[in-house]
């Protein structure tokens, strides 16, 4: 029988990392495989505030918007144990919240879980976007010191 890998799929809300999931348990998966789900979740998104005193971000509101980032991420890793759980995956999940960039994040967490490999997708951006904004896959792959699959978009 084949050793056991863990084998890190980073995950996120998109439709392509679902696919990417999909993609590596219908062409990749080995029933010894250990699934490590993944999350970076960037710093929760300022909402428009209107500031009372100065530049302050009113702590109630802040704690809502925090509160809120929360219950999707665990809404998120619900939905995908759920999928895991239904196809007798062995599996563990795995999420950082707000500790720099998802790439960062993604590499720290396969060397601390000491993973085989990395499957992900990618959101397919154009040659400027990817550019100007950074890709996490890319980084991924030109960081990680174990092998890379990553899974492009699904044509359609």
């Amino acid at each position: 029988m084949d050793a056991e890998k863990k084998v890190m799929i980073a995950v996120d809300a998109s439709e392509q990392a679902e696919y990417a999931l999909h993609w590596y348990l219908d062409h990749i998966h080995k029933p010894n495989n250990y699934v490590i789900l993944t999350h970076c979740a960037e710093p929760p998104a300022l909402p428009a505030f209107t500031f009372r005193e100065g530049l302050a971000i009113p702590a109630d509101e802040w704690k809502k918007v925090v509160a809120k980032a929360h219950e999707q991420i665990k809404k998120l890793e619900e939905d995908y144990m759920q999928q895991l759980i239904q196809a007798k995956i062995k599996h563990k999940v795995r999420t950082e919240l707000g500790h720099g960039k998802a790439g960062e994040g993604i590499i720290k967490i396969a060397e601390e879980e000491n993973a085989d490999m990395i499957v992900m997708g990618t959101r397919g951006l154009g040659t400027f976007r990817r550019t100007v904004m950074g890709s996490v896959s890319d980084y991924v792959v030109h960081h990680a010191n174990i092998p890379v699959c990553i899974v492009p978009c699904k044509k359609k």
